[in-house]
C-alpha cells in the first residue's frame, strides 16, 4: 500500500513538473517572439534610433548599377549575407520571401540582398540563387571596396570563419533584416528567425503611420 502511494506521489510530481515546464515554455516562447523584432511602436522621429544605412553603389545579376538613391521613395527590407551560407541566410531570405508575398511585392516594399562575399558571389551565381526567392529581390554585389562600404554603412559584422584556401570557407556574420524608410533611414530590424507574420505586421504598421 505504501509502495502504491509512493508511486502515485511520484507520478503526481512528474506530472506537475511536465505541466510547469510546459507553462515556462509558453512564457519563454512569447518572450522570444517579442524579442525577434524591434518593438511595434517605434516613433516617426529618428531621435534615439541608431545611424544605420548610407551611400553605396553596387551591381545586380544583370550588371545594372544601383545606388542607394535609386531606392529613395520606397521602403526597403535589406539583408546582408552570402549565397554559400548553409542555413542562416536561406532562412532569412525565405522569411522575407513569404513576407513579400503577403505584402504584395516590390510595389509595397523593395527587398534587397547585399552580398558580403563578392569573391564567390558572381553575377552567374546570383542568377541561379535568385530563382529560390521572391522575384522582386534586387541582389547586389560589387568590388571588395564597394561591398565593404555598404557593410560599414549598415554596421554589419562579416569575417571569414576559417583560413581555408580556395573557395571553401564559411563567413561569420550578423544576420539582421533592416526595415528602411522611404528616405533610406533605419526604422526597425528583425533577425533571421523572425516569423514572416511579424515582419508583415511591422511593415504594415510603418505604412499605416505614413512615416
Amino acid at each position: 500500500m505504501q509502495r502504491k502511494k509512493r508511486n502515485l506521489l511520484t507520478l503526481g510530481a512528474i506530472g506537475f513538473a511536465v505541466l510547469l515546464f510546459a507553462i515556462l515554455g509558453i512564457v519563454q516562447t512569447e518572450k522570444s517572439h517579442k524579442a525577434v523584432a524591434i518593438a511595434q511602436d517605434i516613433p516617426g522621429s529618428q531621435d534615439g534610433l541608431p545611424s544605420i544605412g548610407g551611400a553605396f553603389q553596387l551591381i545586380d545579376k544583370n550588371e545594372k548599377v544601383w545606388k542607394d538613391t535609386d531606392f529613395k521613395g520606397k521602403p526597403m527590407l535589406v539583408y546582408f549575407g552570402y549565397t554559400y551560407c548553409p542555413d542562416i541566410c536561406p532562412t532569412a531570405l525565405y522569411h522575407m520571401t513569404q513576407a513579400m508575398e503577403e505584402l504584395g511585392g516590390a510595389k509595397t516594399i523593395q527587398p534587397i540582398f547585399i552580398t558580403i562575399d563578392p569573391q564567390r558571389d558572381t553575377l552567374d551565381q546570383f542568377k541561379t540563387y535568385a530563382q529560390n526567392y521572391h522575384k522582386d529581390f534586387v541582389m547586389l554585389t560589387g568590388t571588395k571596396d564597394q561591398v565593404n562600404q555598404a557593410i560599414k554603412a549598415y554596421r554589419v559584422h562579416a569575417a571569414k570563419a576559417s583560413e581555408e584556401s580556395g573557395n571553401d570557407y564559411l563567413i561569420d556574420h550578423s544576420s539582421l533584416i533592416y526595415l528602411m524608410d522611404k528616405k533610406g533611414n533605419y526604422r526597425a530590424h528583425f533577425n533571421h528567425e523572425t516569423p514572416p507574420s511579424e515582419i508583415v505586421k511591422r511593415v504594415r504598421l510603418y505604412l499605416e503611420k505614413g512615416e
